[in-house]
């Protein structure tokens, strides 16, 4: 009787101070959860984009205005040229961010709406021409400086340029058009290479408004293509583009 009742004794003591040993270890886990007021985590006062802990996808899209402050807008030589061209156009990209300082990504860039356009020569067939833009490149991001709501990056990027050339008859009831198609467009393709940076201001949690400058330059064929009534590709050889971008950017954690 005396042996049980001790060691009932014994179980009860064994159990009490497991359980009190149970209670400190989470008090010491709470407090250690809690944070000083006085003294809070330097990684909980981060937040916006100094937050980033984890790789994130990007995907940006903007509208541009591209200029190439030095091409001829013309056809033919003999009849006049004049420099410079400017159009409105959309660009698309995706990145992937693998640290807070690097991203990486392509984009494609489709510049449709001219301002002005090339000087065609008089022609048999009196035909509208109009040029536009197409880019596909690659670009590798460094972001020297992370704040909370703000950031900003520079890198380079380059890919392949295509200038499309597009020569439209007037007049569709012009017999002389019978001979041959009312349009015809002459696609001069090269490569591209430049610097570009941007900036970015964060509205919530995923989006941000952004803002991008890029200058490059355009590498074309130097000999231009020439459609069957004789007019020439209005853009050749190397070419500077500079393009002023603002948009919106989505962001996602992976």
């Amino acid at each position: 009787m005396t042996s049980s009742r001790a060691r009932a004794q014994r179980g009860l003591v064994a159990l009490g101070a497991g359980l009190a040993l149970a209670f400190v270890a989470l008090g010491a886990h709470a407090q250690d959860e809690e944070e000083d007021p006085t003294n809070p985590s330097p990684t909980r006062l981060k937040s916006g984009f100094e937050a980033m802990t984890r790789p994130v996808g990007m995907a940006e899209g903007s509208l541009s205005v591209l200029t190439l402050p030095g091409a001829e807008v013309c056809v033919q030589r003999s009849t006049g040229c004049k420099h410079g061209d400017v159009v409105f156009g959309l660009e698309g990209w995706e990145f992937y961010r693998w640290s807070q300082r690097w991203a990486f990504g392509a984009g494609v860039m489709l510049g449709l709406l001219p301002t002005a356009y090339p000087k065609s020569p008089p022609e048999i067939v009196p035909r509208d021409h109009t040029r536009s833009y197409f880019s596909f490149e690659g670009m590798l991001r460094y972001y020297p400086y992370i704040g909370d709501r703000f950031e900003a990056w520079v890198g380079p990027f380059g890919g392949l340029v295509v200038v499309s050339d597009r020569f439209q008859e007037i007049d569709g009831n012009d017999d002389r058009a019978l001979s041959g198609p009312q349009g015809v467009t002459l696609r001069t393709e090269g490569g591209s290479v430049g610097l570009a940076g941007g900036v970015a201001h964060q509205l919530d949690e995923h989006v941000s408004l952004i803002g991008s400058l890029r200058v490059s330059q355009w590498f074309l064929r130097f000999t231009p293509e020439h459609d069957p009534l004789g007019a020439s590709a209005s853009l050749t050889g190397r070419n500077t583009a500079i393009m002023l971008g603002v948009g919106i950017s989505y962001r996602a954690s992976l």
